[in-house]
């Protein structure tokens, strides 16, 4: 399943031979699988030859509604997150951080039907998450944010893995195969790519900048991508979920220009390659991810689902948000997603 000691940098050099293929997964979490063609540089090593051969797990039964049910034929869970504050972690030495998972996606990769879905999660769902002392000694799992959970960890490629074994929790011991990250610092390189995303704005941005004005459709320039895409608390209606709304708009008309750019300009996905090179950590290797990225080419996208859930003011200066899941929602969608009757 999980590889940290693949999560490492690799060369510019071997970025070169992967080829045409880029998967980037987009301003925030990369809800960009339906992106095809296009291979970002994972923080991996260029030693690593393997080539992408699936999942290798044997299939998981869950029982729902007084029914057996088992993983979808040759399904495959991939976690894409979107992480924020990677440069105020402090300490190196340290498994406590600042860092958080602030975009968060989970894939059902469905192989053998030559699709794939996405269900978003709030970042502020409440959900065990296990936690660690500064040496690294682990504590108890506690309830509290799912961003946390990215807290924790001396490594990215470890705080990454404490989010997927959270996130594989809270989906009810959903087993996860791979995970992508993005620091989010990469939205305005994103943006700048295809000459600034054309989103048209919801109402409650004004404040934001005068030409967010409700209805008016904006080409993103300078820092507007990340005011769009990562303001909360200067809002009025500053809920994560108005944020994770902004979010979608954003990745839905980037992926649309960026299918358009690699149209009509050849060298835009090697391009795209070494812009988001300091930015991804990925547990699977290039060649994997160039391998899979192929696969997903002639694969259809079946959209987004969201949670169903309730957010509570955690301390009167409404600066801490806690979000309630309904779990027998989100469990009908992950029976959905990723389950079939068992034979």
């Amino acid at each position: 399943m999980y590889n940290i000691s693949m999560a490492k940098k690799i060369k510019k050099e071997t970025l070169l031979q992967i080829g045409g293929l880029i998967l980037c997964i987009g301003a925030f979490a990369g809800a960009v699988l339906a992106v095809t063609k296009m291979i970002s540089k994972p923080k991996i090593d260029e030693s690593d030859v393997s080539t992408y051969a699936g999942p290798t797990r044997q299939a998981s039964t869950y029982l729902y509604n007084g029914k057996n049910y088992q993983l979808k034929q040759d399904m495959e869970v991939i976690v894409i997150m979107g992480i924020d504050d990677r440069e105020s972690i402090g300490d190196s030495n340290s498994y406590i951080n600042n860092s958080q998972a602030d975009v968060l996606y989970v894939y059902a990769i469905d192989h053998a039907n030559k699709t794939f879905q996405a269900i978003q999660l709030n970042r502020d769902t409440v959900t065990g998450v296990q936690t660690y002392s500064a040496d690294g000694t682990k504590g108890n799992i506690v309830p509290t944010q799912l961003c946390l959970a990215h807290s924790y960890g001396k490594t990215e490629a470890g705080r990454c893995l404490n989010t997927v074994e959270a996130i594989s929790a809270l989906l009810f011991n959903m087993p996860v195969d791979h995970y992508i990250s993005l620091d989010m610092d990469a939205i305005s390189i994103l943006n700048e790519q295809v000459g600034g995303v054309t989103v048209t704005v919801p109402a409650g941005l004004e404040s934001l900048d005068p030409a967010f004005v409700e209805g008016a459709t904006v080409t993103l320039h300078g820092d507007q991508a990340e005011l769009f895409v990562r303001s909360r608390q200067s809002l009025e209606n500053d809920t994560n979920e108005f944020r994770m709304q902004r979010q979608q708009i954003f990745m839905n008309a980037w992926k649309e220009q960026v299918n358009a750019k690699m149209a009509t300009d050849s060298s835009f996905a090697l391009n795209m390659v070494f812009s988001l090179s300091d930015y991804m950590t990925s547990d699977m290797s290039a060649n994997a991810l160039s391998d899979f990225a192929s696969l997903l080419s002639d694969y259809q996208d079946l959209g987004t689902l969201k949670t169903v859930g309730e957010t509570f003011e955690a301390d009167a200066n409404r600066a801490y948000r806690e979000y309630y899941v309904d779990s027998q929602d989100l469990e009908a969608k992950v029976i959905e997603m990723f389950y079939e009757e068992a034979v």
